[in-house]
């Protein structure tokens, strides 16, 4: 399969400091390889261009193994390849936010969407997003390792 992504590349969505610590093979099979390149076609392109500079991909495609050794949950859409952890290059949580906003505003068809990780002030440390075959735009704050219905994105500035 030849990639055709205009921001991101196939390595950034499955490389791996943790694959590569561990020893884990992370290579995609073609479906996987499919399902990311819908995901960086339908959600992370659209939303690059929308935010008008790169965007950091801090986790991607993760294989059953990876992902247990990582500590996700074994139904998480990373194993695959629906889903990507997100941040901006400053990775300051007022630009996260923002980040947050602009995906949100865009309108992409995402199935869920995480604010991960909230500081006091509710601001994401990152941001959770997949693309999948129901794409249900489900919305979730997760705060103290807690998910919650919905995100906040009115929070104070600081």
């Amino acid at each position: 399969m030849i990639w055709t992504g205009k921001y991101f590349t196939i390595y950034e969505l499955t490389r791996s400091e943790a694959a590569k610590r561990l020893k884990i093979d992370n290579t995609p099979t073609e479906k996987i390889k499919e399902n990311l390149l819908a995901l960086v076609t339908n959600v992370l392109d659209p939303l690059r261009l929308a935010w008008g500079r790169p965007i950091v991909v801090t986790s991607g495609y993760r294989c059953p193994k990876l992902n247990k050794a990582v500590g996700g949950a074994a139904s998480s859409q990373h194993v695959y390849g629906q889903a990507a952890d997100i941040r901006t290059t400053t990775d300051h949580p007022d630009d996260n936010m923002k980040l947050l906003k602009c995906l949100i505003e865009s309108n992409l068809p995402f199935d869920q969407l995480i604010s991960e990780y909230v500081d006091k002030d509710g601001r994401p440390n990152w941001i959770h997003v997949s693309f999948g075959p129901k794409n249900r735009r489900q919305m979730l704050t997760c705060k103290n390792g807690r998910y919650y219905q919905g995100i906040n994105i009115n929070v104070k500035k600081k």
